[in-house]
């Protein structure tokens, strides 16, 4: 079910606690579409809320997760930009883009399908996972054989031509011998006639849905070029199809290291210039690859990719994708391989600065673009936060913290085709707003009345010039007016909102996650007092999590008479 949604009336009041709720909901568990309680199903209305003020927007119902387990239970797709003259919805009505969802669902790694999160310029940013490989294929379509009652599907069947999902189902359960040889060829990476049928049926329809969205390039943040467990390829990219098939699309190829690589953040004291990656590691067999034509839109020198800190290699990507999507008609896809830790990075760093720069989301104020983010950018898509806070990985912290490097006009959104969505639409109102956050460094924790302080431990050093950007601000002093040799009045107005976003999340997440001294031993549990209970061992975890989630979600499937 899809509806077409549009809000005028202002949302409730999005305040610090809102944003510690949500930090702290995300700290307890995963977000899973089939558990309804009071926690989500406000912090889904307010996004919903928040997202209706400057667009109209479809909203796509995955209920009980039917269409995949951590999107969100109302999936939020922009049409039109309230503050654009343009009138002529993105996605027509008449587009089933639901069916379009069903079809494609499998395709991708985990049933993370492509969604439109952000719509600049007339063009959309997608965000997914992976293409799937065999292995998971396999099994997927195996268990939505078992589950699918059809609730799942709507009119129209998976692809073009009369097959339907439990009839791909049926062709992967066919003969013995046609296990075997998909079995085979999964270690093997070969495509069998039978598989070749399949993926060209999955994968067809995956790519419909990117040509239906108006996707022209794709954007792989993946290190390597497929996953495998247990000597089976469960998950593939673009570039490695072997028939070619996303021949269509630009593939931008931009190996970014995994939530692994940011336990490193916490052990050098968050200096993200220490943080280097590993890239000698045998998985790591995806090598930068772009086109002449793109990476010339960045100055900088992209043989020397591999030697850069976290930081450059950061602000090098993200200008690229900045620079590419300035200059290319059609909106582009960002994935990794679950789309759940570094995908969302990039997709909230995309959506604050181009809200910073007036593009989208023009009416928020601080802390409502904040609460947007983290709700609906991380936490409804499915960001596993208490896993990478018991294992020290902080990418989320990480991403808010990289803010301050990113303000500068080499980072701005410059094409402007419709003057109304020039950045002269940034509104008294809007400039304001920021300061009514800026000089906040001290909050009370809910239930107790001392607060908390953000000290000098958690001063943030992403610059070599540590005077120029301090998040160690107490609070009698007002980090817009500091002492320090920057000019508070030479700041442009996207430089002071993303320090002040930069400022209130750290202020929100130190409430929920206070900060520690560095480890001692690459044992790192950064999870909030009385969570740390949240510890099986890794694996167990994962076969847990798959029986409980396979078992719960047989249970809420209705049954025919």
């Amino acid at each position: 079910m899809q509806q077409q949604a549009t809000a005028s009336a202002r949302p409730t009041t999005i305040d610090i606690d809102a944003i510690i709720a949500v930090l702290r909901s995300g700290t307890q568990t995963q977000y899973n579409a089939r558990e309804l309680h009071s926690t989500n199903a406000t912090i889904e209305l307010n996004v919903t809320s928040l997202f209706g003020q400057d667009f109209d927007f479809q909203s796509i119902a995955n209920t009980n997760g039917e269409l995949s387990l951590y999107y969100p239970r109302r999936i939020l797709v922009p049409t039109i930009d309230k503050w654009s003259n343009v009138t002529t919805p993105k996605l027509q009505p008449s587009v089933d883009l639901r069916d379009y969802f069903v079809r494609s669902r499998i395709a991708r790694c985990r049933s993370r399908f492509v969604v439109p999160v952000i719509l600049v310029d007339g063009k959309y940013i997608c965000r997914s996972s992976t293409v799937a490989s065999w292995g998971e294929v396999y099994s997927r379509s195996g268990v939505d054989r078992l589950l699918d009652t059809g609730t799942r599907t709507t009119n129209q069947t998976i692809v073009d031509i009369p097959m339907s999902a439990s009839g791909i189902a049926n062709d992967l359960d066919g003969p013995p011998v046609i296990a075997i040889e998909g079995a085979a060829a999964a270690a093997s990476n070969l495509e069998v006639p039978q598989q070749q049928n399949i993926f060209d049926k999955l994968r067809g329809a995956d790519i419909d849905l990117l040509k239906i969205l108006d996707v022209g390039s794709i954007v792989n943040l993946m290190v390597e070029k497929r996953k495998t467990m247990f000597g089976v390829n469960v998950t593939s990219s673009e570039n490695s199809d072997k028939e070619n098939r996303y021949r269509d699309f630009q593939l931008l190829i931009l190996p970014y290291p995994g939530c692994e690589h940011f336990r490193d953040f916490s052990i050098q004291r968050y200096n993200g210039e220490l943080m280097f990656y590993d890239w000698s590691l045998p998985l790591n067999d995806s090598s930068f690859h772009v086109p002449d034509h793109v990476s010339s839109l960045v100055s900088t020198d992209w043989s020397f990719w591999k030697s850069w800190n976290s930081i450059d290699l950061t602000k090098n990507y993200f200008q690229l994708i900045l620079r590419y999507l300035e200059t290319n008609d059609h909106g582009l896809l960002v994935h990794c391989i679950s789309g759940w830790d570094r995908t969302p990075l990039f997709i909230s760093l995309l959506r604050l600065s181009l809200w910073a720069d007036g593009w989208i989301h023009q009416s928020l104020t601080v802390e409502e673009i904040l609460y947007l983010t983290l709700a609906y950018d991380w936490y409804l898509f499915g960001h596993c936060l208490p896993e990478r806070l018991l294992r020290g990985e902080e990418i989320l912290y990480f991403s808010f913290m990289i803010l301050p490097c990113l303000t500068s006009n080499e980072f701005v959104y410059k094409r402007s085709q419709n003057p109304s969505k020039s950045q002269s639409n940034i509104t008294t109102s809007q400039s304001e707003s920021i300061y009514s956050i800026s000089a906040l460094t001290r909050v009370k924790e809910p239930n107790s009345s001392s607060p908390v302080d953000i000290n000098d431990d958690a001063t943030i050093n992403f610059n070599r010039n540590v005077d120029e950007i301090s998040f160690g601000q107490r609070s009698d002093t007002n980090p817009i007016d500091t002492n320090n040799t920057t000019d508070s009045t030479s700041k442009t107005a996207r430089e002071e909102k993303l320090l002040a976003v930069s400022r209130l999340f750290q202020l929100c997440y130190r409430t929920v996650i206070p900060n520690r001294p560095p480890p001692v031993s690459s044992n790192i549990n950064l999870l909030p007092q009385g969570l740390s209970a949240f510890n099986p061992r890794p694996i167990g975890r994962e076969i847990a999590r798959s029986i409980n989630n396979f078992i719960g979600q047989w249970r809420t499937q209705p049954r025919s008479s």
